[in-house]
């Protein structure tokens, strides 16, 4: 039976998972970054994932915030602890693809390039996570792993993108539920129009789910 995890989205790509492990739960934090609203201390905060070096996935004062008075490590590819260094943050853990322990949750990271923003912007290293062999969080890449996905974090509105383009890339992958995330830069009015259309437009088997920022759910 697979493991039930806690599932919270606070904006953007910002999300708070809380997986059963062995010594309890683990409370593992996704992309703390500028479009996601400010965020609270979290209470029993054990790790911060960040998938690439953008400041809307990896903000100095939203890790502050966040981990109020613990120490909560923060683990990314050498340009996002690089980032976190010049911030002054400390913590900070480099890693590489493969798989991990975090927190004492299975973590598998894989890499990939951050999507073309325009031609002659750089694009940093992304690192998709799989948490849990459950939930895959890809960061702003249409990542399409080489193993079924139960969760997905659908990234459904940047710069770098068109709707029907995260439509395709959640028929590929197609999951047994599809979360829509990183839409903070658009109007309330586009965030549900995309919501809608994701709903609409999945392929038969997967649930889109659309949790209100702060909203708990189990997956």
């Amino acid at each position: 039976m697979s493991l039930e995890i806690a599932l919270t989205h606070l904006g953007h790509s910002c999300v708070l998972l809380e997986v059963p492990a062995a010594s309890g739960n683990s409370r593992i934090l996704l992309d703390p970054g500028s479009l996601a609203p400010d965020l609270q201390t979290i209470e029993g905060l054990d790790a911060i994932l960040v998938t690439h070096a953008h400041p809307d996935h990896l903000t100095a004062d939203q890790v502050r915030a966040a981990r109020g008075a613990s120490d909560a490590p923060l683990y990314g590819d050498s340009a996002s602890v690089a980032m976190a260094a010049e911030s002054g943050l400390n913590e900070l853990v480099t890693i590489e693809p493969g798989e991990l322990q975090i927190a004492g949750i299975k973590v598998s990271v894989t890499e990939w390039q951050h999507e073309t923003i325009y031609p002659g912007i750089p694009l940093p290293t992304d690192y998709g996570y799989l948490l849990a062999d459950r939930v895959f969080a890809p960061g702003d890449a249409f990542a399409v792993p080489d193993f079924k996905v139960d969760v997905l974090l659908l990234p459904t509105g940047a710069p770098w993108m068109k709707l029907s383009e995260a439509v395709d890339y959640l028929r590929a992958v197609a999951p047994r539920i599809a979360i829509p995330v990183h839409d903070g830069g658009l109007a309330p009015a586009h965030q549900q129009m995309h919501r809608g259309i994701m709903q609409k437009f999945a392929p038969e088997g997967t649930t889109v789910l659309t949790p209100e920022i702060g909203e708990a759910i189990t997956v």
